[in-house]
């Protein structure tokens, strides 16, 4: 009993020293954390990207508005945020903290003086930028269609039918080689007189869009059916950032309104 009760001992103290002196030779790398928040919605900002002064490194977030880097900071250190369509921010190490590692930006007139890229090796699908989405002047959801690389839509029978759909070399029909979703609500109709996957777009509101996913191929099972040639997943708005009303008139008498409310009060938009 003596003799195991001082071989455990031995073996903790044995434990206790190699933890000490692998401790100070190899410290564990430090992670710094911190997310970017819209100011006026209350949403996270994807793409945003952060830059530190000191240590010359930078990062982007992520799609929960969240960064990270493999580096602690200096207390003297500064932080430089930005993001297209957001005003630049320069916040210390010391009020980053205070802030609980969140940083707020405000919502400006879109400027393209810096342009960031930023590859993601984790991104599973390919997002459409939401600066495409705003600076393309479509009418309706169906030509949102068109920013998809490779995916070409065309209407052959005039208005009140979905377009026909090419991508991938695959005549699509109107939906039936692609899966195409709204908010995770399935578009596609499986049984349908123009053809099964029948995919009609007309009833989104382009407007309300707020991210884009596509991928070609049919390499993701949790899509489910219809991803013969790919999928186009849409997500719409949580919140309305403003109320908006809109006229538009085109060719042949042609005429479009729109108009969005935000019933929301600002803790409920908070919420979101």
């Amino acid at each position: 009993m003596i003799t195991s009760i001082s071989r455990l001992l031995t073996a903790l103290a044995a434990i206790s020293w190699y933890t000490a002196v692998f401790s100070q030779s190899k410290p564990a790398a430090f992670v710094e954390t911190g997310s970017v928040i819209d100011a006026t919605t209350n949403n996270p900002i994807e793409g945003a990207t952060i830059s530190f002064y000191h240590s010359k490194l930078s990062t982007a977030t992520n799609e929960q508005g969240k960064f990270y880097v493999r580096q602690s900071m200096q207390a003297g250190d500064s932080l430089f945020i930005s993001a297209i369509g957001h005003v630049r921010k320069r916040i210390s190490y010391n009020d980053f903290i205070k802030a609980k590692r969140t940083v707020y930006l405000h919502n400006q007139v879109i400027e393209l003086h810096t342009v960031t890229l930023a590859l993601n090796a984790g991104d599973q699908y390919k997002p459409i930028s939401k600066l495409d989405i705003k600076m393309r002047d479509v009418t309706n959801s169906q030509e949102v269609l068109r920013l998809v690389p490779g995916l070409f839509i065309g209407q052959h029978a005039g208005g009140g039918k979905a377009e026909q759909l090419f991508l991938r070399g695959f005549d699509i029909d109107h939906g039936t080689d692609i899966n195409i979703a709204v908010d995770g609500m399935p578009v596609n109709m499986v049984s349908h007189a123009h053809g099964q996957g029948y995919a009609d777009l007309h009833f989104l509101i382009p407007e309300l869009i707020e991210t884009i996913s596509f991928k070609k191929g049919p390499y993701y099972a949790e899509k489910g059916n219809l991803t013969t040639a790919g999928f186009v997943d849409f997500r719409t708005k949580n919140v309305l950032p403003a109320n908006m009303i809109k006229l538009e008139g085109g060719q042949f008498n042609t005429y479009r309104a729109v108009g969005m409310m935000n019933l929301l009060s600002d803790k409920a938009m908070k919420k979101e």
